[in-house]
């Protein structure tokens, strides 16, 4: 693991010097390499003048552990601290010297609480007497891959301690597969951080991040061995970065802007340059690749590119959008953070009305492990199964227990079946998958996502029942078959009308899993009809858009256009009754007159969008407009809630505003037109059909609060 090819000319660096309380680890010159290779550690913690076989907490600082943190001159000589040293193959969470023949490397367990996700910062005075614009910094990243996790370990820097700059370029994570048996090996890792101006006697601050990626259970054991750095000092060429080297935006947010930074004032040109990324160009966002721009001494030290963000109806998750800093012109260089990714949160939300999505029809909890899961798709085409999770909440927990993500397409008419791998041969014979996801008894809540809205729910996620929730008065979520009545042809958010939907069978009925027998569905959709009569109606702070509800349509589209040549922004509907959309005065602008245009689909499919009526049908914005700020001292209560939510203001001043309720990834989950009438001062909203968890509530588009919902 050592470099021997940089040995020649170093200026050791030992970890546990005999100097006094403010000893520091130093770079005392620049072009002289300083080296940090662990030897003498012993795994036995950390103080600021340390015994043998501990390391310095002058020199390093920790976050993340479940014994607290690690602060620059603290003493941890205990617990997460202090593992000792180890050959690999640990399970106990925390900080090890892992020893490979007498070569010595910081060795780290990360678990469920450790160091997961955690940091490892190393501080180094500048001492050359200069000021230092350059450090050429490698290292090795040491892995034992002996888990089925994957775990990232980053790289930062900075030069206050407060604002660290990511170098995505160093990027590292373990490989989800594990390799069992096979020895730890080394990753090399190099850059060179520029434009810092880290003056004489300041420091420089290099961070390493480990978090979670992907897979389950035990994690793989990282760490770190033979850190180099040198400096380089005097002025630096000015240097190109993105102000932020990720972004998250809204599918609707239209046109957002992304700064590109110069670290001095100076006559260059930098191209930023699409790359990658998982969103398509043109379906989801607009941009001219490459974009030029041009820096000049008195133009300021920022500039920005536009990228508009395209509105749709396809239920997509989160895509990304990268750009990177290229081709940099006129003495100046390209910098660390040099990459840039947005990241598009969807927001679209799940169709829910008859025969527009999927749902349980069959749920088995027979004896033993005879456990299955029947999905249906009522649509009318097939179905990407791609978009859809099942995920199981065992004991009342509100974090899943098993997540079972699906794949493959469903043909309309069609069930894909989940067996438990241990269930009888009848079950396995009709199952499409096997999965843990089946690890439930009668007391654990079950749920179908399509994306991240919740679609049909047997049981109620963070409730214990005791043994289980009765199904009419002759059965029950546990011993029993239970398969969906034909009448109905949606899933069912509220377990109190969910739990209404079933016919029972005895315990271990297997005849019925793996076809689904449900009443033909109403009419059909056509995308070549257009939505008829549109019409507005202006209401308090907000215009209500309606057209004639379109049959069989599961998604809207409306796209406004300022007159007489603004912007052209789209909002989508996509409910149970989509005939209809709420328009913020605040939104449309005071003063300005718009038009507007409506289709309907018959399907998420991209290519089911349906055809845009005309322009037609205009309103004028009034100049005076309503204001949120109007309701004064506003209250909500209770809060946590269950099951109704209220809201309270002191100003008695009718109004009507546009409520809007999202969840913590920013998704909309309600939405409704408030109207307070006759000096009234106080509203409700129904919420007992909401999972449990945190909320956020915004009026006309302002936020005023959050909220709890909990069961």
């Amino acid at each position: 693991m050592k470099h021997t090819n940089l040995l020649t000319g170093l200026l050791a660096c030992f970890l546990a010097p005999i100097a006094p309380l403010s000893a520091q680890l130093s770079i005392p010159a620049v072009a002289t390499p300083v080296s940090v290779d662990f030897t003498g550690y012993a795994g036995t913690g950390f103080q600021a003048i340390p015994d043998s076989g501990q390391l310095s907490s002058n020199d390093w600082a920790m976050t993340g552990m479940s014994d607290g943190a690690l602060n620059f001159g603290d003493t941890r000589l205990t617990g997460d601290f202090a593992r000792g040293i180890t050959t690999g193959g640990v399970s106990t969470g925390g900080t090890y010297a892992l020893n490979q023949s007498g070569d010595i490397a910081i060795l780290f367990q990360p678990a469920g609480s450790d160091f997961n996700p955690g940091t490892l910062t190393l501080r180094l005075q500048n001492n050359t007497g200069a000021e230092i614009a350059e450090l050429n910094v490698d290292y090795d990243i040491i892995v034992i891959n002996n888990e089925d996790r994957a775990n990232s370990f980053n790289f930062s820097y900075s030069t206050d301690n407060v604002s660290y700059l990511p170098v995505p370029a160093l990027d590292y994570t373990s490989p989800a597969a594990r390799d069992a048996g096979a020895p730890p090996f080394a990753v090399p890792r190099n850059t060179v951080l520029t434009g810092l101006g880290v003056p004489d006697g300041a420091f420089i601050y290099l961070r390493w991040n480990s978090a979670d990626v992907s897979g389950s259970g035990s994690r793989d054991e990282l760490g770190l061995d033979n850190i180099v750095v040198s400096a380089a000092s005097g002025a630096s060429a000015a240097s190109f970065n993105f102000q932020t080297a990720t972004l998250s935006v809204s599918e609707g947010d239209g046109i957002i802007n992304l700064n590109v930074e110069i670290s001095e004032e100076a006559d260059c040109d930098v191209d930023v340059v699409l790359t990658g990324g998982t969103a398509d160009e043109g379906d989801d966002f607009l941009f001219g690749s490459p974009q030029m721009l041009n820096f000049s001494i008195g133009g300021g030290l920022s500039q920005s590119v536009s990228i508009e963000i395209l509105e749709d109806v396809l239920l997509e998750g989160p895509e990304t959008i990268v750009l990177q800093l290229q081709n940099a012109a006129g003495g100046c260089i390209i910098g660390a953070v040099s990459v840039a990714t947005i990241t598009i949160e969807d927001n679209d939300v799940a169709p829910f009305g008859e025969c527009q999505n999927l749902y349980f029809s069959e749920y088995i909890e027979g004896s033993g492990n005879n456990k299955a899961l029947e999905i249906y798709n009522p649509t009318g085409g097939d179905v990407d199964l791609s978009g859809y999770t099942v995920k199981v909440f065992n004991n009342g927990s509100t974090s899943p227990s098993n997540t079972q993500v699906l794949s493959g397409i469903l043909a309309d008419g069609a069930v894909y079946v989940i067996a438990n791998a241990s269930a009888d041969s009848a079950v396995l014979a009709v199952a499409d998958i096997t999965s843990t996801v089946t690890f439930y008894n009668g007391d654990d809540a079950v749920v179908l996502l399509n994306g991240a809205d919740t679609i049909d729910v047997i049981g109620r996620v963070g409730e214990d029942p005791g043994i289980n929730w009765p199904i009419d008065s002759t059965g029950a979520t546990s011993e029993f078959t239970l398969v969906r009545k034909p009448g109905v042809q949606n899933g069912q958010k509220d377990w109190n009308i969910g739990a209404q939907e079933w016919l029972v069978y005895p315990q271990n009925t297997f005849s019925f899993l793996g076809a689904h027998d449900q009443d033909a569905c109403g009419a059909a959709c056509s995308t070549d009809s257009l939505p008829t009569n549109q019409r507005h109606t202006e209401l308090g702070t907000v215009f209500i858009l309606e057209w004639d509800p379109q049959p069989g349509a599961v998604a809207c589209q409306v796209r406004g256009q300022q007159l007489p040549s603004g912007p052209s922004p789209r909002k989508n509907a996509v409910s149970p009754s989509i005939s209809s959309i709420s328009v913020p005065k605040s939104l449309a602008g005071a003063g300005n007159t718009w038009t507007w245009q409506v289709r309907c689909a018959c399907s998420l499919d991209p290519l089911d969008a349906g055809i845009f009526t005309a322009f037609g049908d205009t309103f004028t914005v009034p100049g005076a407009l309503s204001r949120v700020a109007d309701m004064l001292e506003m209250e909500i209560y209770p809060n946590p809630s269950s099951d109704q939510l209220f809201l309270s203001w002191t100003a008695e001043k009718d109004a009507s505003v546009a409520l809007e309720l999202l969840d913590i990834s920013g998704r909309l989950v309600m939405t409704d037109l408030v109207s307070v009438m006759n000096g009234r001062n106080q509203i409700s909203l129904q919420v007992s059909s909401l999972q449990p968890g945190m909320y956020w509530l915004r009026l006309d588009g302002k936020e005023v609060g959050s909220v709890q919902i909990q069961r």
